[in-house]
């Protein structure tokens, strides 16, 4: 099994590993689980077919599926993604977002993202990049998108210039002319400035009563806790509420318990533990602090229906 890299660089993201970080994917690990969606001799973007492809710092793809879903995943670079066509579900940490036509959405390290088409036809470009890709001015310019993870839906116009500096990255990175390079990390800064400028002029929805402030803290803190606490009553007492109280509040707002809340990011990290890293089941359950591995094996199977060691076998490949 491929051993993924673990890295901590930039608060940009390494505030939002837990203790006890896991691996994270490099770009090459996550072309493994994007190849099968790669569309072979793309218009645009690069072969990862081809015999000279070499994963680096930067790789442009273009991607279609049939009603792709996928398992969750970590990586320690970004994945910005411009969707062409199609509409698709996409799970980041906690939260869930509906991505439509002509959306740009940045996707920063650190975060256990997993993705499932909503729709029978998908298309959309995207690019890996790495942090150390920038200078020190534009790693500051990152930290805007730290929590910003929603998909932008784009105007016309937007969309237009956007798809434009795609298809300019993608002329630099097959001609390779005299800097290269350096001129494709300014077309990249450009779109990023312009998802920047949309994600500012939206008008946020305020948080106008104690309900919605209470389901907001609650999904943070889930973030922050979910390894050591499982239950309401924990997140209850760190919001000086009563479990009731929390339950009823969170439901009312976000339409699931709060109990099923905490126990799917477990289970996403579960997820991601059993298929892409190669700690065996105890470690895994030792890092989500279970009391034995009996009890980490039957919370898992009360919600995917597998033991974890049939879930790996059937799914790590």
């Amino acid at each position: 099994m491929r051993k993924y890299e673990n890295r901590t660089q930039s608060t940009c993201f390494s505030q939002l590993r837990r203790e006890g970080s896991l691996p994270l994917m490099s770009i090459e690990n996550s072309l493994d689980i994007y190849k099968n969606v790669s569309v072979i001799n793309p218009l645009y973007g690069m072969d990862v077919y081809a015999k000279d492809f070499i994963a680096k710092d930067f790789v442009l793809l273009q991607n279609r599926g049939k009603k792709i879903q996928t398992i969750p995943i970590c990586c320690s670079h970004y994945i910005l993604i411009l969707n062409i066509k199609g509409r698709s579900l996409r799970h980041i940490n906690q939260y869930s977002y509906e991505a439509k036509e002509h959306s740009l959405q940045l996707l920063v390290p650190g975060t256990i993202y997993s993705f499932e088409d909503m729709t029978e036809e998908s298309e959309s470009l995207m690019i890996f990049f790495e942090y150390d890709l920038f200078d020190s001015f534009n790693q500051e310019f990152l930290e805007f998108f730290s929590r910003e993870f929603e998909p932008e839906i784009l105007n016309e116009d937007i969309y237009t210039q956007v798809l434009n500096l795609f298809k300019l990255l993608n002329q630099e990175y097959k001609d390779k002319k005299l800097n290269y390079k350096e001129y494709s990390n300014t077309l990249l800064v450009q779109i990023l400035y312009l998802l920047k400028r949309e994600k500012s002029l939206l008008v946020k929805e305020e948080i106008v009563t104690r309900s919605q402030q209470i389901s907001k803290q609650f999904l943070s803190l889930i973030e922050e806790n979910f390894q050591r606490k499982k239950s309401v009553q924990e997140y209850a007492h760190i919001l000086d509420i009563s479990p009731k109280h929390l339950s009823e509040t969170i439901k009312e707002n976000l339409n699931e318990s709060a109990l099923f809340l905490i126990h799917a990011r477990v289970i996403k990290e579960i997820q991601y533990q059993l298929c892409y890293t190669s700690l065996n089941i105890k470690e895994i359950s030792t890092s989500l602090y279970f009391a034995n591995t009996s009890d980490f094996g039957r919370f898992f199977k009360r919600y995917k229906k597998l033991s974890p060691k049939t879930y790996r076998l059937k799914f790590q490949a």
